[in-house]
């Protein structure tokens, strides 16, 4: 390679860096997405963005694909023991926990409100002789589409298959599967009404 063409990479390169550190929002959330690629091998993904305060736990066995720019903001907690894969651009606000022992993919621009949750595993429950903590969990893997819009404070509950473009409405709870194009709240959550896809 010449001078000049090492040069034009090297200038590419720092534009492409500058134009990532304008979708994060500080240098530090950069950097901690470095630390977290140099710590979990496991962990294979693009420019992510991990905010002040955010925790995100490895297991050994977990296998962890992110898309390009995924944003964890400020506070967010991640248990990720199963299989993690999340489209370009997920974008999860300020305080969710995401606890993942099975499995969990997110499409492409979906987002995720202020203190929203997704748990793919629960405890197993029913008349037993033996304590609660002692019985295990029960581990069902859970798909949400692209541009799925996840309202504050919304719980999604295992086993659950999201539709692509759906909304789910702030507090509401999903006990169930969603389909596309859809607006859904309540707890459980349930279809306040479709929405028309623009043509």
């Amino acid at each position: 390679m010449t001078l000049f063409g090492l040069i034009r990479k090297l200038e590419k390169l720092s534009r492409s860096i500058v134009t990532q550190l304008r979708y994060r929002r500080n240098l530090g959330g950069f950097c901690r997405s470095i630390v977290m690629q140099l710590r979990y091998r496991n962990l294979h993904a693009g420019l992510f963005y991990l905010g002040r305060g955010s925790q995100i736990d490895v297991g050994p066995n977990a296998n962890i694909h992110f898309g390009r720019g995924v944003n964890f903001t400020r506070d967010f907690s991640g248990v990720f023991y199963g299989n993690v894969t999340f489209g370009d651009r997920v974008w999860f606000n300020r305080g969710c926990y995401v606890s993942v022992h099975g499995g969990l993919s997110i499409g492409d621009y979906s987002m995720f409100g202020e203190g929203a949750s997704i748990h793919d595993e629960n405890h197993v429950i029913g008349s037993s002789s033996e304590p609660l903590p002692l019985r295990g969990f029960v581990v069902k893997p859970i798909t949400i589409g692209k541009n799925v819009w996840v309202g504050a404070k919304a719980t999604i509950l295992q086993g659950v298959h999201i539709g692509d473009n759906a909304v789910i409405g702030a507090n509401a709870v999903v006990t169930h599967d969603i389909p596309a194009n859809t607006i859904v709240g309540g707890i459980p959550a349930r279809i306040i009404r479709e929405l028309r896809v623009a043509e």
